[in-house]
């Protein structure tokens, strides 16, 4: 890098007319190109950021020339803004002769030695950002300091969000303020989501964009060349020029990864559309470096919502780069404009050449790593593997993690929980080693429950199975790299469900872990020390891994059937038949799984119930009476295997059965736009697991759709407007009586203000306000009850008795007739000269946005064109609003997603649940199901010390030498006899002996069933 010649950039302000292409398009633009210039904006602040980056630990092998020269690199004057600080490769030249001080760095990983120079410095600058810089927020912590138990924000509820109100959040240029409400003690907390660099430095907090904004930021400060990427579906990081290799590097610092382009649709799973690429003097779309699938029809109709077309697109950018040079004119020196030219024509040549490949260079399939689960889970981002974190710790700035997130990581299916239906009275579970051979060939059959492999095993690892000992229904399967995390897992399944466990691993991690574990469920056997010597003492063989641990027993008790085996034998197994209480069995419901499939359908519905032709055009509530109807048919005759159905409009009602399990999402299989498109997955479950909400609409009429009803609040200008309109208007409640209500209340979440002048002599006035009423009824009451139009009458009447008889037809605010001096001076500020007049103004800005001269007449056209053209009318105002407040409300509506999201059943993720199936898979922290309190291994330990000290002491053991013996022997007992206090419950149970192919465990009696024919193959290979 080599500094650049003074110059200075003025505001960008992109006028682009281009017919054919969506507004938001050119919007996104204008906003990825103001974030990246505020970057140069504060000399000041990139001074500081240069003094607090630890370069000697960061990069100590590339070794400084001179200690003067980095004196003078910190010392170097930026008052000039255009001016790019010092090069960070002159700080850093890797060919010097000083001597090294240190060798290794904190941050450095295996694969630094594919990066030299400055490109080493970015990836580890971003790992020394994410790690010791920037704190990840999920929810703001409680800020009352009396409130106990809510530091980590876990029990904060969210409020809602509102606009920019303090001169904080203000002076931080905070886009939005998202509002939340402890439950413990009902404080209200705010976490304002600040743009500011100099504030985000100060606050150093926050989620994807402030990461990115603030790393921008630093990256700048060590004068990379560095542009802003901003990704419509939501997320953003930069990109750095490499000089060494002559490309583009993504940096994403939320992640602490440089250089891997395929993390966001390979890894995270993300559907791309435009992701652009903003420095202070450029933007370019380098969507085709991010995707592998830009020319298949489904992405193709996701950039059709921004643009018409590729031509348009490009013409957008093209244009956009003509207006940035022309309105820089004289300011982009020369060689700074030929680079970025030398750089376009690369870069194009490189998307052509990777666009139509259709395949990823590297292997890339991690799924995101900042951001709680449910944060994750809600925007589809957990990768193609499905990672579980029990709970995500984030270390800030300086601190340590209270545990390894590595110990607590799982993995899990899609949908975890499965009710299989069994020909049996009695629960079958089979439990097999996970041996190489088993998991190469079919990894599920480690754990077998009814028929139904489940089990999801991992080379030395821990496959769990939780099972409702009352239905039989597989609730939970997780498989975790070491004991310690299953223990974590175990801890918080609920008191008397049934477990099955196949490992091969002999990692616990921490002892105390593992031995609450054993205490916690009788019969489990880890002492795995004991059991090598046992092998060796009684086998001539060498004791070689792996070492088996497969167990099936109960939670918080110890049956006499419970069963643990540690071996090296791959033919051992457990098998066991439980029996379930039938007098009482569960109420079951069908769960919905939106755009999810089975692993295989089994054959359609019978023709006597719905035939095929009515199958395919029915509705949803259609369907559902007719597969009801069946069930009914089969269930009378004892015969059915049928555990739900799958369908999609369009399509017929496909039944499945056991070995539908596991779900898999219908995303690259069929080609789905929306979500009244996709496939849905219909399956049985105990009432508990399904949603209160998760219905089929019975009544026509009744509509599942989603509000449209924005969730965010306007930040509208209170002080302009309370300036502009007094501080109080009048405004009729429900009984039309006018009521003093504050300015802010009264135009609050509006996003037109409009000003009617007008009076009652006045005959014209008498004559446009039926239509002006007619107008605003209409929005009112059907476009956009709130985010829409105020209206506000301002009175010219000779008297208040004139304005309360004209006034009592309106239904919108005005302003009071006792502050005529008020209305005077509103009516000279907008130059109105006569009446009656319209005066549209948009709520952030305060500009006009509709002339008054025209604003009357369109009313009055549309009104006579009918209600459709009124509406069209509303938001063609909406178009001609500001640029930056059209980006300011898209910012909102984006973000608005991510906190309704949270807020809904995410039917991708079943590890986000309601209430009612947390209380049925979660154990209540600390109690038993009867309320008892749960003795934890530390308090059984405790009481056992005091009974053999106090033993000791009478028999006249001296108290020093008593207490040391006590604690001595209750360790070695609690050891020994972990599940001495556990009853044996009220399940039962017995070991039983089956053949290896135990499928005759639910072999299903044959039932009426439509066999599929060739004209099904086509939709069941799309699912």
């Amino acid at each position: 890098l080599k500094p650049r010649s003074s110059c200075s950039y003025p505001p960008i302000h992109l006028e682009i007319s281009v017919e054919t292409t969506s507004m938001t398009l050119q919007a996104r633009i204008q906003s990825a190109l103001s974030t990246a210039k505020q970057w140069d904006d504060d000399p000041s602040l990139l001074a500081e950021i240069r003094a607090s980056i630890p370069m000697k630990e960061l990069v100590p092998e590339c070794v400084l020339r001179l200690e003067e020269d980095w004196k003078q690199f910190l010392a170097i004057d930026d008052s000039d803004v255009g001016a790019a600080p010092a090069p960070a490769a002159a700080a850093v030249a890797s060919d010097s002769d000083a001597p090294i001080k240190a060798t290794t760095s904190k941050y450095q990983k295996p694969d630094d030695c594919n990066f030299e120079g400055d490109d080493l410095l970015l990836k580890r600058l971003t790992r020394y950002f994410k790690e010791d810089v920037m704190t990840w927020v999920n929810r703001p912590p409680c800020v009352n300091p009396n409130c106990k138990g809510n530091e980590d924000g876990k029990q904060m509820e969210s409020q809602g969000t509102r606009g920019p109100v303090t001169e904080e959040e203000k002076a931080g240029r905070a886009s939005r303020v998202e509002v939340y409400k402890c439950k413990l003690c009902e404080t209200e907390a705010t976490f304002p989501r600040y743009n500011s660099p100099r504030t985000l430095f100060q606050t150093r907090r926050g989620r994807c964009g402030e990461f990115a904004n603030l790393f921008g930021t630093y990256c700048r400060a060590l004068g990379f060349d560095t542009r802003y990427i901003l990704d419509f579906t939501d997320h953003v990081w930069i990109e750095v020029w490499s000089h060494r290799t002559r490309r583009w590097i993504c940096a994403d610092s939320c992640e602490g990864v440089i250089d891997e382009p395929g993390m966001y649709e390979k890894g995270w799973g993300k559907k791309l559309n435009y992701a652009i690429g903003a420095t202070k003097d450029s933007v370019v779309d380098v969507t085709r470096r991010y995707t592998r699938k830009f020319h298949e029809d489904e992405f193709q109709a996701r950039r059709r919502e921004f643009a018409p077309d590729e031509e348009s697109s490009e013409n957008v950018f093209r244009l956009a780069n003509q207006t940035i040079r022309q309105q820089q004119f004289g300011k982009i020196p020369k060689g700074r404009l030929e680079e970025l030219d030398a750089r376009m024509k690369m870069e194009a040549a490189f998307f052509v050449k990777v666009a139509s490949s259709g395949v990823w260079d590297s292997d890339y399939k991690e799924g995101r790593i900042s951001g709680s689960l449910a944060w994750k889970a809600a925007r589809n981002e957990l990768g193609e593997v499905h990672s579980v974190n029990e709970e995500t710790i984030k270390s800030g700035a300086g601190k340590k993690a209270k545990a390894s997130e590595e110990d607590k990581k799982s993995e899990s299916f899609l949908v975890e929980s499965f009710y299989p239906s069994s020909r049996h009275e009695n629960l079958i579970i089979k439990v097999r080693p996970p041996s190489d051979k088993m998991l190469a060939k079919s990894p599920r059959e480690c754990i077998r429950v009814s028929g139904v492999p489940c089990a999801v095993a991992v080379s030395n690892g821990i496959s769990i199975v939780v099972v409702d000992e009352a239905s039989g229904c597989i609730l939970q399967s997780r498989a975790y790299l070491n004991w310690s995390g299953a223990g974590t897992f175990l801890a918080t399944v609920p008191l008397g469900r049934i477990v099955a466990i196949s490992s091969n691993s002999l990692e616990k991690k921490s002892e105390e872990a593992t031995h609450d574990i054993v205490g916690a469920i009788g019969g489990l056997n880890l002492d795995f020390d004991s059991l090598k010597s046992s092998v060796l003492e009684n086998s001539v063989k060498k004791f070689v891994s792996p070492l088996f641990t497969l167990f099936v027993g109960q939670i918080g008790y110890h049956p006499k059937w419970a069963t643990c085996i540690q071996t090296c034998d791959e033919s051992e197994s457990i098998q066991l038949s439980i029996e379930l209480n039938l007098s009482a069995p569960p109420k079951v419901m069908l769960r919905s799984e939106f755009n999810i499939v089975p692993a295989v359908v089994s054959g359609r519905l019978p023709e006597q119930n719905m035939s095929l032709k009515t199958q395919m055009e029915a509705t949803n509530h259609q369907k559902r009476l007719a597969f009801n109807a069946y069930m009914e048919n089969q269930i009378s005759s004892a015969k059915s295997s049928v555990v739900g159905y799958t369908t999609k409009p369009g399509a017929p009602i496909y039944l499945i059965r056991n070995d539908a399990f596991p779900f898999r999402r219908a995303d690259g299989v069929c080609s789905t736009k929306s979500e009244k498109d996709s496939w849905v997955t219909y399956h049985f479950l105990p009432e508990a697991l399904v949603p209160d909400d998760d219905i089929i609409t019975f009544e026509p009429s009744v509509t599942t759709e989603k509000s449209t009803i924005p969730k965010f609040d306007i930040p509208i200008d209170d002080v302009y407007f309370r300036g502009l309109l007094g501080d109080r208007l009048l405004v009729k409640d429900a009984n039309n009586t006018p009521t003093l209500v504050n300015v802010s209340d009264a135009i609050s979440n509006t996003r037109l203000i409009a000003l009617y002048f007008s009076a009652h002599w006045c005959g014209p006035c008498r004559g446009f306000t039926p239509l002006l009423i007619e107008f605003y009824d209409y929005l009112k009451n059907e476009v956009a009850p709130t985010h829409g139009l105020e209206l506000i009458f301002v009175s010219s009447d000779r008297d208040e008795a004139q304005f309360q008889q004209y006034y009592q037809k309106m239904p919108f605010a005005a302003i009071p007739f006792s502050d005529r001096p008020l209305a005077q001076r509103i009516k000279s500020q907008f130059a109105v000269q006569g009446i009656p007049s319209l005066v549209v103004i948009d709520s952030l800005s305060g500009r006009i946005v509709v002339p008054q001269d025209e604003s009357r007449r369109l009313v009055h056209q549309a009104c006579q064109m009918g209600e459709p053209a009124i509406e069209r009318l509303f938001l063609s105002w909406l178009e001609n609003v500001p640029d930056e407040s059209r980006s300011m409300i898209e910012i909102l509506e984006l973000s608005c997603a991510e906190a309704e999201n949270n807020a809904t059943k995410t039917s991708e993720n079943d590890s986000i649940m309601n209430s009612k199936a947390e209380s049925y898979l979660r154990r209540a922290e600390g109690r038993h199901e009867d309320g008892k309190h749960t003795p934890t291994s530390q308090e059984l330990l405790a009481a056992r010390v005091k009974k053999i000290f106090t033993k000791l002491v009478a028999e006249g053991t001296e108290p020093n030498t008593a207490g040391a013996q006590a604690i001595q022997q209750a360790t070695i007992e609690c050891k020994h006899s972990p599940t001495t206090s556990l009853d044996e419950g009220l399940v039962l149970g017995k070991r039983q002996n089956y053949s290896q192919d135990d499928t005759n465990f639910v072999k299903i009696v044959s039932e009426e069933m439509y066999t599929l024919h060739s004209n099904d193959k086509s939709l069941v290979l799309g699912v």
